[in-house]
This record gives C-alpha cells, sequence and structure tokens, in this order.
C-alpha cells in the first residue's frame, strides 16, 4: 500500500484495538473514538486521505453527509444494519470487527495472511462474541486492560506470540483480583422485577472493570438485562434472549451494539445509585411500552 490514510475504530476494545494493530501493518493510522463520537472524528479529519471505518459505524442519518468521506465500513453490530444497502459497506453480524478488518486488509493485499494474525483475530473473535472457546481471548482481553495499547501494539503487532513469565504470573494475579472484583459488585446489584415477569439487574461499578463476567453471573442469576455503569458514565448492557439490548441502549442511551452486549452513556449527571435507579426506571418504562 503506498497511500497512507486512517482507520476509526472503537475506543478500549480489544476487538478495535486488534484492528488497529491491522491498520498499522497495512501502513494506515489508528484513530480510536467512542462508538458515539465518530462523526465528530470525521468532522474533525482532513479529506485527502483514505478513511475506513472497523468495529463502528455511524447513524443513518449522517450518511447524507459523511458516506462520501468514507473510503469503506465494516462493522458487525446490528444497530449498524440499517447502513447494509450503502455503498463501500460491509455489516456481517457473525465476524467480529477485526476479522473482518483482516479479511478485508488481506484482499486488498496490504498484510499478508499469516498462521500468527489468524490465531490473534479467531481469539479475539471468540471472546468479543462470546463464542465457546473463549478463553485465549478473554485472558488476552484481561492483559490488554492491564497494560494498555501500547503494550499490547508492542508485543502483538505482527499476530500472536506466547506470553513472557512475567505476563504468565500477571495474568494468574488478575484472575485472582477478578474473582473478588465480580464477586463484590453481584453482591451490591440492585434487582427490578417487571410485571410481566422480566427482571433488571443494575450496578454502579466502583472501576473500571470486567464487565462480561460481572453482567453474566448475574445473567445466570436470573437478570433478563443487566445495567452496568462506569465511573465515567458510559454504560454497558447484557441481556438474556427475552431482551434486546441493543434497542434499549439505541432508543434510551444515544448507543447500541449487538442483541445480547451494547453499550451507551448516561444521558447526564454523574454515575450514582441514584443515576443507576433513574436509568433502570427508564429501560422498564421502555420495556413497557416498546412493541414486540
Amino acid at each position: 500500500m503506498t497511500e497512507t490514510g486512517w482507520l476509526i475504530t472503537h475506543d478500549r476494545c480489544l476487538d478495535g484495538a486488534t484492528a488497529a494493530l491491522l491498520a498499522e501493518a497495512a501502513s494506515l493510522h489508528p484513530l480510536f473514538v467512542e462508538p458515539d463520537r465518530v462523526v465528530p472524528a470525521i468532522a474533525g479529519l482532513a479529506s485527502d486521505k483514505p478513511l475506513y471505518l472497523a468495529d463502528v459505524s455511524i447513524p443513518l442519518s449522517a450518511w447524507d453527509t459523511y458516506g462520501e468521506r468514507i473510503t469503506w465500513l465494516l462493522d458487525h453490530h446490528q444497530s449498524a444494519l440499517r447502513l447494509a444497502a450503502k455503498p463501500r459497506v460491509t455489516i456481517d453480524l457473525s465476524r467480529s470487527g477485526a476479522h473482518l478488518w483482516y479479511d478485508f486488509v488481506v484482499e486488498q493485499g496490504w498484510v499478508k495472511p499469516s498462521d500468527r494474525w489468524q490465531r490473534l483475530v479467531y481469539a479475539v473473535e471468540r471472546y468479543d462474541l462470546w463464542k465457546p472457546r473463549h478463553a485465549a481471548g478473554e485472558n488476552l482481553n484481561r492483559l490488554f486492560h492491564a497494560n494498555g495499547w501500547d503494550w499490547y501494539r508492542q508485543r502483538f503487532s505482527a499476530g500472536w506470540v506466547p506470553y513472557t513469565p512475567a505476563e504468565a504470573d500477571q495474568l494468574a494475579h488478575l484472575i485472582a483480583e477478578e474473582r473478588a472484583y465480580v464477586a463484590r459488585h453481584v453482591k451490591d446489584a440492585e434487582w427490578r422485577a417487571l410485571a410481566d415477569g422480566l427482571r433488571l439487574a443494575g450496578v454502579v461499578l466502583d472501576s473500571e472493570g470486567p464487565v462480561n463476567q460481572v453482567s453474566h453471573q448475574l445473567i445466570e442469576r436470573g437478570a433478563d438485562l443487566v445495567l452496568t455503569i462506569k465511573p465515567d458514565g458510559r454504560i454497558s448492557a447484557r441481556s438474556s434472549s427475552r431482551v434486546d439490548a441493543a434497542k434499549v441502549m439505541e432508543a434510551n442511551f444515544q448507543g447500541g451494539g449487538h442483541a445480547r452486549a451494547a453499550g451507551g452513556r448516561l444521558p447526564a449527571g454523574e454515575p450514582s445509585p441514584t443515576a443507576l435507579q433513574e436509568a433502570l426506571d427508564t429501560i422498564a418504562a421502555y420495556l413497557k411500552s416498546a412493541p414486540e
């Protein structure tokens, strides 16, 4: 590839970070944003270089303004399906964002396929989509969040590599800390039973942590939707098959995502027990009135 450009992808996400590794291997510059900050990011970039999006998209209402600026968009979130008929757009819910981007850059001839890249991409995908045998990606995610993008970039810039002894020791320590974190937040969860038999659970997280593990334990205990509020006001929702988390986030919290896993942010104010109660009230009212 001779012409540089940008890849906009998801901030603080292993799937997006893996797409960013592949972008750098393809001589593109990764730009990390939150999913609801993609349009301002596009608006702030010069228009003379190619622009790609992976693992994120833009609202349909913004397409007429920004669609021509996008060289190609690849996403796997349910909330992006309304863009599927647009030109230069690939939406595939069966693959992760990094997997879609890997296939794309290989097809373009920008990155040579390798066993190392494939092992990394598939490990990340199994974790991101919560598929069977996702432990390898889950462990990598633990190290990624503990050590950050610079560590990930330095260690995995050409695909999967074995952990060092120090990283293996760190991973064991992180797993022990995680168990205590999950137990504490599961114990402190706020529950809400709705008239139609649905059950909501919500938690204000005291620090950034393993949202999936907290949420899935609460789902195993009978929650149909789990809302976790992060210290910076971002929200994650995980759900059983009875609730579409993406629709809940789209309708109420400026977000979106997958049917079983989605995100957004508080409409106003700081994370607090009061904010959690208000968010659960909002979801309860929405589920009561939303069409089947």
